[in-house]
């Protein structure tokens, strides 16, 4: 079983929004995946034939699907979302 090389992890803001990039060699090919940092949801993964490749389209596709998404503020007297 192969196992990752090249592994990197990095904070970053796209859209607004707080994201973690995550990238890795397997076998030849790699692989980025976009994690929003709160709630640590993944938003995109993408596959390329080198790092700046693979981070490219991926960094490309979650700005375009975080663009889209809406920041509400919470309820008023919500002290349960950090922040507020």
């Amino acid at each position: 079983m192969a196992k990752p090389e090249d592994y990197s992890q990095r904070k970053a803001d796209l859209a607004g929004w707080p994201v973690t990039i995550i990238s890795y060699r397997l076998e030849g090919v790699y692989h980025t995946t976009i994690e929003n940092t709160d709630p640590g949801a993944w938003v995109v993964k993408a596959e390329g034939a080198d790092k700046q490749a693979a981070e490219s389209k991926a960094m490309k596709d979650a700005e375009a699907l975080l663009a889209k998404a809406k920041k509400n503020p919470p309820p008023t007297g919500c002290r349960s979302v950090p922040g507020f």
